[in-house]
C-alpha cells in the first residue's frame, strides 16, 4: 500500500472514546498489527450526569470526527456502547453505514463490533461482565439479548470509587467477576464497557481454556479488518483469542505491572 504519509502503511485509523476515558486507548493500541497507526479524538460533554452524556456523545458524532479534519482515515471506531444500546441492530447498522458513506470510510461503533464477533465465533450463551449502574446494565443486556443470544448470568465488579466508577475499577475484580460466571458454562464472556480494563482478564481466562472479549478488544478486531473491508473474518478473531497471540507479549512488554491478576 502506497502511503502518502510516513507512518501507517497498512491504514491510518481513527478511533473516538469518551473524554476521561483511561483505558480504551491503550487497550486498543496495543492490540493493532504492526504498520497500522491510531489516532484518537475525544467525544465531550458539559453534562455532569452519564445518561445525558451518552446522549450528546452520539449526537454530537459528526463535531468529534471533524476533529480529524481531512486525515486519510482508512476507517474509524466509535468506541462506546453505552451511546447505542437504545438501538435496534438494523437502526444502528444502517445509521453508521451512512455514516461511513458521507465521510468516505467505514466507522463501526462498539456495539456492532461485539455483535459480529459473537456471530463470528457463533456464541449462544453468554455470561455478561458489567460495570455500569443498573440502568445502563439492564439496558446492555436487553441490547445483547436482541442479538439473538442467550444471558445466562450477569455480575459485576467490584469497585474502588475515585475519580470515575469504571474507570478505576481494576483487573482483579474484574477477573473475579468474570470467575464468578463460569459454573453456568457460558460459551463466551463479554466484558461489556470500553471503560472497564479487560485485556489482563481476558489472557487469564484464555490460560483457562475459557474464551472472552470485550469492548476494546473487539473494536481492535474491528479496526484491523478495515483495510480489507472483511468484518465477520472468524479466523483473524480465532488468532486474537490465541495464547500465543502478538498482542500479548507487546501488552506484558509495555503495561508490565497490569499482567498480574
Amino acid at each position: 500500500m502506497k502511503n502518502e504519509v510516513e507512518y501507517g502503511a497498512q491504514g491510518i485509523l481513527g478511533l473516538l472514546v469518551p473524554q476521561a476515558n483511561t483505558t480504551a486507548e491503550p487497550e486498543v493500541q496495543i492490540m493493532l498489527a504492526p504498520d497500522l497507526v491510531l489516532l484518537t479524538g475525544r467525544l465531550t460533554s458539559p453534562e455532569p450526569e452519564m445518561r445525558e452524556r451518552l446522549e450528546d456523545f452520539l449526537t454530537n458524532i459528526d463535531q468529534f470526527i471533524a476533529s480529524f479534519s481531512n486525515a486519510p482515515l482508512a476507517g474509524l471506531g466509535f468506541l462506546i456502547t453505552g451511546s447505542t444500546y437504545h438501538f435496534e441492530h438494523s437502526e444502528e447498522d444502517s445509521y453508521f453505514e451512512q455514516l461511513g458513506q458521507r465521510y468516505g470510510y467505514p466507522i463501526v461503533s462498539a456495539g456492532q463490533s461485539i455483535r459480529r464477533a459473537f456471530t463470528a465465533l457463533g456464541a449462544k450463551r453468554i455470561g455478561l461482565v458489567s460495570p455500569y449502574p443498573q440502568w445502563l446494565t439492564k439496558r446492555s443486556a436487553a441490547y445483547w439479548a436482541r442479538t439473538g443470544v442467550e444471558i445466562i448470568g450477569i455480575e459485576s465488579p467490584q469497585a474502588v470509587g475515585g475519580f470515575h466508577n469504571i474507570y478505576t475499577l481494576r483487573n482483579d475484580a474484574v477477573l473475579a467477576a468474570a470467575e464468578r460466571l463460569l459454573p453456568l458454562k457460558p460459551d463466551l464472556i463479554l466484558l461489556a464497557g470500553a471503560g472497564m480494563p479487560t485485556l489482563a482478564p481476558i489472557m487469564a481466562l484464555a490460560d483457562r481454556g475459557v474464551a472472552a472479549i470485550s469492548s476494546n478488544f473487539c473494536m481492535a478486531w474491528q479496526l484491523m479488518q478495515m483495510p480489507s473491508g472483511d468484518f465477520l473474518n472468524s479466523e483473524s478473531l480465532a488468532r486474537l483469542l490465541q495464547t500465543e497471540a502478538p498482542w500479548r507479549a507487546a501488552f506484558r512488554l509495555r503495561y508490565p505491572a497490569s499482567c498480574i491478576v
